[in-house]
């Protein structure tokens, strides 16, 4: 049975080669295997991200990541960019220097509201603080040239503790003081 089949495809060769496929042939197959594809015609990026969407959301949930990760390797870097020369020393001590540093900012912000409506007491606040400030300047100077590094780290990061502890006294003092004005005001009205 094989052998006849062979022997008539030979002998009707040319028979078999005047036949063509249509050109709408390839779109009719494609249509039929792939019927999820949209129709229409949509043309460059919209047809790529319309025919991929498991990939499209993987490369936007890819960028999202990779925005996180520069973020947090910004956020990391960071403290070396403050305190190039204490990271030298200790990464741990740049780090927690700097956190301590931020935290003393953040609080004499809140404070420096304070000098538009009690100057005088602003000047008292700020002179202590001043103090501190002066000290924490002194042991960094001294830092490179000393050698009990560590230590010196340690009494700068005592320093700046200090620091925040008195600025949270102050601002708790503000806080009973507005607290009194308003309690004042309530009873007379």
């Amino acid at each position: 049975m094989n052998n006849q089949l062979e022997r008539f495809v030979r002998d009707n060769r040319e028979s078999f080669d005047d036949y063509e496929p249509s050109v709408d042939l390839w779109k009719k197959i494609e249509a039929k295997t792939n019927p999820t594809k949209p129709k229409g015609k949509m043309v460059g990026f919209q047809n790529w991200i319309g025919s991929k969407p498991k990939f499209a959301l993987g490369m936007v949930a890819g960028f999202a990541v990779f925005l996180l990760i520069s973020y947090l390797g910004y956020q990391y870097a960071k403290p070396a960019a403050q305190n190039p020369d204490i990271m030298a020393l200790s990464p741990s001590y740049a780090k927690e220097l700097t956190h301590f540093t931020s935290l003393v900012e953040e609080k004499r912000g809140e404070l420096k509201a304070l000098e538009k409506e009690d100057p005088e007491l602003y000047h008292q606040f700020d002179t202590e603080l001043t103090v501190l400030d002066y000290n924490y300047q002194n042991l960094r100077k001294e830092l490179p040239k000393n050698p009990n590094q560590e230590e010196l780290l340690k009494a700068m990061i005592d320093n700046l503790s200090m620091q925040i502890d008195l600025l949270n006294q102050q601002l708790q003092i503000i806080q009973k003081i507005k607290e009194a004005k308003n309690g004042k005001t309530n009873t007379m009205v």
